[in-house]
């Protein structure tokens, strides 16, 4: 079992959404947030994995399936 993360999952999320929506490459964003920039790099891909075709992020509302993505999420990088 992996050690508990030190970053909340809004942080994770919202460092995810920051890298996908800057024209900067995830390294720069990484750098800029003083992450590791194979850690970001894994939030996007995990992130994008979850995604549900034309459903946008995952969220509880979307529907059952993304609601236990997103817990997966947020249990798995605790």
């Amino acid at each position: 079992m992996a050690p508990p993360s030190r970053y909340s999952p809004e942080f994770r999320e919202e460092a995810v959404q920051i890298a996908l929506r800057s024209s900067k490459t995830i390294s720069e964003v990484a750098r800029e947030l003083e992450l590791n920039s194979e850690t970001l790099r894994g939030w996007v891909k995990t992130l994008q994995s979850l995604r549900l075709p034309g459903s946008g992020w995952p969220t509880a509302t979307t529907s059952r399936v993304s609601a236990s993505m997103t817990t997966w999420w947020l249990v798995e990088y605790r």
